[in-house]
Protein backbone atom coordinates (compact mmCIF):
# COMPACT_ATOMS: atom_id res chain seq x y z
CA UNK A 1 0.00 0.00 0.00
CA UNK A 2 1.18 3.36 -0.98
CA UNK A 3 2.05 5.75 2.03
CA UNK A 4 -0.90 8.13 3.09
CA UNK A 5 0.37 11.54 4.63
CA UNK A 6 -2.11 13.27 7.22
CA UNK A 7 -1.55 16.29 9.67
CA UNK A 8 -1.22 16.26 13.10
CA UNK A 9 -3.60 18.77 15.20
CA UNK A 10 -2.62 21.61 17.28
CA UNK A 11 -4.20 18.95 19.96
CA UNK A 12 -2.67 15.60 18.79
CA UNK A 13 -5.60 14.33 16.67
CA UNK A 14 -5.16 12.47 13.18
CA UNK A 15 -7.94 12.56 10.89
CA UNK A 16 -7.75 8.84 9.49
CA UNK A 17 -9.02 8.95 5.73
CA UNK A 18 -12.44 7.71 4.46
CA UNK A 19 -11.42 5.39 1.97
CA UNK A 20 -8.85 3.74 5.01
CA UNK A 21 -12.10 3.67 7.48
CA UNK A 22 -14.18 2.11 5.54
CA UNK A 23 -11.68 -0.40 4.13
CA UNK A 24 -10.99 -1.23 7.65
CA UNK A 25 -14.00 -1.77 9.05
CA UNK A 26 -13.63 1.40 11.65
CA UNK A 27 -16.44 3.03 12.31
CA UNK A 28 -16.57 5.71 15.49
CA UNK A 29 -15.85 4.14 18.68
CA UNK A 30 -13.52 1.55 17.01
CA UNK A 31 -10.51 1.19 19.69
CA UNK A 32 -7.52 1.37 18.46
CA UNK A 33 -3.43 0.19 19.85
CA UNK A 34 -0.23 1.88 18.94
CA UNK A 35 3.04 1.07 19.47
CA UNK A 36 5.89 2.46 18.57
CA UNK A 37 8.81 0.45 16.72
CA UNK A 38 11.65 2.44 16.27
CA UNK A 39 10.90 5.64 14.78
CA UNK A 40 7.45 3.56 13.31
CA UNK A 41 4.01 4.26 14.94
CA UNK A 42 1.87 0.79 14.04
CA UNK A 43 -1.67 0.94 14.72
CA UNK A 44 -3.93 -2.06 15.27
CA UNK A 45 -7.48 -2.72 15.28
CA UNK A 46 -8.42 -3.90 18.75
CA UNK A 47 -11.88 -6.43 17.67
CA UNK A 48 -14.61 -5.77 19.71
CA UNK A 49 -15.27 -8.03 22.68
CA UNK A 50 -18.98 -8.05 22.25
CA UNK A 51 -19.14 -8.29 18.98
CA UNK A 52 -17.09 -11.88 19.37
CA UNK A 53 -19.85 -12.48 21.86
CA UNK A 54 -22.65 -12.24 20.04
CA UNK A 55 -21.48 -14.93 17.36
CA UNK A 56 -20.72 -17.31 20.80
CA UNK A 57 -23.74 -16.11 22.39
CA UNK A 58 -26.75 -15.67 19.07
CA UNK A 59 -29.15 -17.96 20.67
CA UNK A 60 -28.77 -17.26 24.67
CA UNK A 61 -28.13 -14.10 24.64
CA UNK A 62 -28.68 -12.46 21.62
CA UNK A 63 -27.07 -12.51 17.46
CA UNK A 64 -25.80 -8.46 17.72
CA UNK A 65 -22.93 -6.53 20.10
CA UNK A 66 -26.09 -4.22 20.79
CA UNK A 67 -27.99 -6.63 22.78
CA UNK A 68 -25.33 -8.16 24.21
CA UNK A 69 -24.44 -4.80 25.79
CA UNK A 70 -28.36 -4.60 26.72
CA UNK A 71 -27.54 -8.12 28.28
CA UNK A 72 -24.32 -7.25 29.98
CA UNK A 73 -25.66 -3.57 31.25
CA UNK A 74 -28.82 -5.32 32.84
CA UNK A 75 -26.30 -8.07 34.82
CA UNK A 76 -24.58 -5.22 36.25
CA UNK A 77 -27.40 -3.19 37.36
CA UNK A 78 -28.82 -6.31 39.37
CA UNK A 79 -25.66 -6.82 40.87
CA UNK A 80 -25.20 -3.16 42.18
CA UNK A 81 -25.46 -2.68 45.53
Amino acid sequence: MKPISVTVSDRGYVVLPAHLRKEMKIKSGSKILINIQKDKLILEIVPSFTKKLSGLTGKTIGDRPENVEQFIDGEREERLP
